[in-house]
């Protein structure tokens, strides 16, 4: 194994991720922008919260989730709160830029 290889493992042996890459995020955000190409937006929120948001972000999108495909649709107060917990979890997000590019994405 070289030195390399070795600086990408922790101590217990696991490969640790380099999450400060600017391409680490890159699948995440073709997802995003192939999602938004075919109206799957609720898709794209709930990728959000579970990737960057709390529990309660988590809890809610859940309950809008399957509202959308309880209704094959999504009603007018659902969609106002929808866009209101991306902004909130995009809005407390620590890396602002990664943010920028997600909500360039939607």
């Amino acid at each position: 194994m070289t030195k390399k290889q070795i600086d990408l493992l922790d101590g217990e042996g696991y490969q640790i991720r380099k999450i400060n890459n600017p391409k680490y995020y890159d699948p995440f955000l073709k997802t995003l922008k192939d999602n938004t190409h075919i109206n799957k937006h609720t898709e794209n929120a709930v990728l959000i919260a579970y990737n960057f948001g709390s529990n309660f972000h988590k809890n809610l999108m859940k309950k809008i989730q399957h509202q959308h495909n309880k209704k094959n649709g999504i009603e007018y107060f659902t969609l106002i709160a929808r866009l209101f917990i991306i902004k909130d979890i995009l809005n407390n997000m620590k890396n602002k830029r990664l943010a920028n590019k997600i909500n360039k994405c939607l």
